[in-house]
């Protein structure tokens, strides 16, 4: 396991929407309180940016029907370049859902693109309790569509971003891949996860790397998931978002925020490492391979 701390030149272009900086905590019953702007949005409402909302609901419906996964597994003509799949937090609520698409592709990645849908409920403190069945289910799902994609496109990457107890839904993703398919890397935001959560079986299925970005200041992760209890059932544990995954393995990275990280967009808070220049400027080097695409299996 190593611990990374990065410095990075000034972000060039136009700022992106961060929408999530600086929550605080909120009662046991919710998950966060976010600021919009100088107005307080009440506890348990997330904002979502207004340009998000349309895939937002069509993230939710597909969620209802048994989760997005299925029907954008087909392969289309941008697998060719390989696939990321995002994957966002309890309640499907759209977080990160435009923004790592819009930073991903303004860092020049030329591959499919994934929003993979799993909750059950819509909502957050479900999804992170009653819904821990469900959510290891998707997981297992994603495994399968995983290994589909690199049977189709041995010598592609696969890589996986997510956010909050979607991290959940990734390692357990990792976890059912079938050999000799891999999964090249681990994006972990925000993670609900246990930090002591063994990921041997993960690592296994990991060619590249699991990135952990991590802070102490974030309230939702200190607050409300302490109350619920990590999205693999640990009560009052502390997860991995807070401080890091506890590992000796050398495949995981645990990557401490840092004011550096401000200009970014990424505040310590519990979702703003989704915001567009974070992505662009600092997670697309993990996934955005100098490699032309290679030829695919009939």
């Amino acid at each position: 396991m190593t611990h990374v701390s990065w410095e990075h030149p000034t972000a060039s272009g136009r700022t992106g929407r961060t929408g999530h900086a600086n929550q605080q905590a909120a009662p046991a019953g919710h998950l966060s309180a976010v600021p919009a702007g100088n107005r307080s949005v009440p506890s348990g409402l997330l904002r979502v940016p207004a340009a998000g909302w349309a895939i937002v609901l069509a993230v939710g419906f597909c969620g209802a029907l048994g989760g997005c996964g299925s029907s954008q597994a087909k392969f289309n003509t941008l697998d060719r370049h390989g696939r990321t799949y995002y994957i966002d937090g309890a309640g499907n609520w759209g977080y990160g859902v435009v923004e790592v698409q819009e930073g991903l592709r303004k860092a020049g990645y030329q591959g499919n693109i994934i929003i993979y849908g799993w909750s059950s409920t819509f909502n957050p403190a479900l999804d992170q309790t009653v819904g821990r069945p469900f959510a290891r289910a998707k997981g297992q799902e994603l495994g399968r569509q995983i290994t589909k994609y690199c049977e189709k496109f041995p010598h592609n990457q696969v890589n996986i971003i997510a956010l909050s107890a979607g991290t959940g839904v990734g390692v357990w993703g990792c976890e059912n891949v079938q050999p000799p398919a891999k999964v090249s890397n681990l994006i972990m935001l925000g993670s609900s996860l246990s930090s002591t959560y063994d990921m041997q079986k993960a690592l296994k299925n990991i060619s590249g790397g699991a990135w952990v970005y991590y802070s102490p200041n974030d309230a939702v992760l200190d607050g409300p998931v302490r109350a619920l209890g990590t999205i693999d059932g640990e009560l009052g544990g502390t997860s991995a978002g807070l401080v890091g995954l506890k590992s000796r393995s050398g495949k995981i990275h645990n990557i401490a925020w840092s004011r550096s990280y401000t200009r970014y967009g990424w505040t310590g808070g519990h979702t703003d490492a989704t915001s567009v220049p974070f992505v662009r400027n600092v997670l697309a080097r993990h996934i955005i391979s100098q490699s032309e695409p290679v030829s695919e299996n009939p």
